[in-house]
């Protein structure tokens, strides 16, 4: 008996130890990997900012639950997790991530109370996937949170509390809305609890989840942009494939019609999220902004691990195994139903059942030191060979992407801002009006006096065209050359080397370059 309190104290030592190992991972240079700052990023931090400041959001609207942005209408619960810490350390990159990062702590705890497996807390320690949403201000990183909380409780039969946190997915991350509400479903069907404990849980989730019901009117334009069957063929295409059909509509109805050409790629799009190339080579192949180039979301070794563990739960007929095969089938859909072949940060709830079936695999290998001690050496060798990629090499790939450019550009204005009447921005790169608020750190009470969004005919996100002394938009040079007073901000294309010594009273106040060396910005005053 007495060697019962020894092993409860090692475990629990272990387990501080690979939270902070977690947390040390997530926190590191936070504000600087990834290089630069996505524009989403940049809008919850300067929302946040304004809260704070005014209670307000960009466009004055008091205390939203969602916020219109950029017309993407964001989930608000994570500009409201970063108001302390921008409170705190100011509005920086660090400040607006910093959520995220502790958050993405948060969950090695979660996931080891549910499992009570220090294996898998260990793994998601390290893991590449849980590691980059962590490091980035990812509503999705939040909302998953939110979600395998919201599971434990259930198990444990607090319902209320669940209620309480599968509730805020829905104010935290625009996927929750499909995967939250159809995990609740395999929790209701796998645990069978009794009705009668449930009806005021389901009544106070439905009175969280109001707000974005109210709202959904204001968001189709939005959500048609981001389906996967608003993309139908164009007719020329349908036309050209009858005719190779022989114009035999038998042919065409079995396996060229719409709704089979749609079928296809929401099936391709599933068994992309759950193949190998996407979860232990290549990552989110699609967009660099999600993911560390040429490395997968799970370190190559985990594929012996996860193939183990998928072994063991199979042979197991349990709740949690019957849950764990649930999550797994159902989290890849709200990823398969959108426009894009594949997604890392949609997907993102895959990582939790993954990560659970890797640490079982880890904890049979447990019992064979040998095969313990050899797969160890060969994990922490990719681990430091993700690393790497990470701090060292990735910057070199993505930061064009996480748009690195705007930060210098907009530090180098700000000394130059007495001298000039005014700012033209190329929005080639996108969005520059938000990273001029937060990086020039615009008063929000005087942005919200003027805020206007142009909104987009075609349902995506909108665009602001000026403010103060600013402006968002091409650039002309054969026009623009002849301002006066007048500071220009474009890409090469728009300010080419070999036309800048011809403009009159020119001065070159910057050339900003990607960390490879290709060009990024040029900062230019005219006299």
């Amino acid at each position: 008996m007495a060697s019962q309190p020894l092993l409860f104290m090692k475990s629990k030592i272990l387990l501080i130890f690979i939270v902070l190992l977690g947390s040390g991972l997530r926190l590191f240079h936070l504000g600087s990997r990834p290089l630069g700052f996505t524009w989403d990023e940049a809008a919850l931090g300067y929302n946040a900012y304004s809260l704070l400041k005014t209670g307000r959001d960009e466009y004055g609207k008091i205390l939203p639950v969602v916020l219109k942005s950029f017309g993407d209408y964001k989930p608000g619960v994570y500009a409201y997790l970063a108001v302390p810490s921008i409170a705190t350390l100011g509005l920086s990159e660090f400040a607006t991530r910093l959520p995220s990062a502790i958050f993405g702590t948060l969950l090695v705890i979660v996931v080891y109370l549910l499992t009570r497996n220090a294996f898998t807390a260990l793994l998601l320690a390290i893991n590449p996937w849980s590691l980059y949403f962590s490091r980035g201000a990812w509503e999705a990183n939040i909302a998953l949170v939110f979600t395998t909380l919201g599971a434990l409780l259930f198990i444990k039969r607090r319902y209320l509390t669940s209620a309480l946190f599968f509730g805020l997915t829905f104010l935290t991350y625009q996927g929750a809305k499909m995967f939250t509400p159809l995990l609740l479903v395999s929790l209701f069907l796998i645990y069978r609890p009794n009705i009668k404990l449930l009806i005021k849980p389901l009544i106070f989730l439905f009175l969280l989840f109001l707000p974005i019901l109210l709202g959904l009117g204001t968001q189709s334009g939005r959500l048609k942009v981001f389906s996967v069957f608003s993309y139908t063929r164009r007719p020329d295409t349908i036309v050209e494939i009858k005719r190779q059909d022989k114009n035999n509509p038998f042919l065409f109805t079995l396996f060229d019609s719409e709704i089979i050409d749609q079928g296809r790629g929401v099936l391709q799009r599933y068994l992309n999220h759950l193949s190998p190339y996407f979860l232990f080579f290549a990552g989110d192949w699609q967009n660099l902004r999600h993911s560390v180039p040429y490395y997968g979301y799970f370190h190559l070794p985990e594929i012996l691990t996860i193939l183990i563990g998928l072994v063991v739960l199979l042979r197991t007929n349990n709740q949690l195994t019957k849950l764990l095969i649930a999550w797994l089938l159902l989290a890849a859909l709200p990823s398969t139903l959108s426009r894009d072949l594949v997604s890392g940060v949609r997907s993102l709830p895959l990582l939790v059942p993954l990560i659970i079936i890797s640490g079982i695999g880890l904890a049979q290998l447990f019992r064979h030191r040998f095969l313990l001690y050899s797969y160890t050496l060969i994990l922490l060798f990719f681990f430091v060979y993700y690393l790497d990629l990470f701090y060292v090499h990735s910057p070199n790939f993505t930061a064009a992407d996480m748009l690195y450019p705007y930060k210098p550009a907009l530090t180098l204005i700000k000394q130059h801002l007495g001298e000039y009447q005014r700012v033209i921005i190329s929005d080639k790169l996108g969005q520059p009006y938000i990273f001029t608020l937060f990086y020039l750190r615009i008063d929000p009470l005087e942005y919200q006096r003027q805020s206007q969004l142009t909104a987009n005919p075609q349902g995506d996100v909108g665009h602001v065209d000026r403010f103060d002394q600013f402006v968002f938009r091409p650039l002309f040079l054969p026009e623009d050359r002849y301002l006066r007073s007048t500071i220009l901000i474009g890409d090469r294309y728009e300010l080419p080397d070999p036309d800048l010594p011809s403009i009159p009273n020119l001065v070159m106040l910057g050339d900003i370059k990607y960390p490879n060396g290709a060009p990024g910005l040029k900062v230019i005053g005219l006299k």
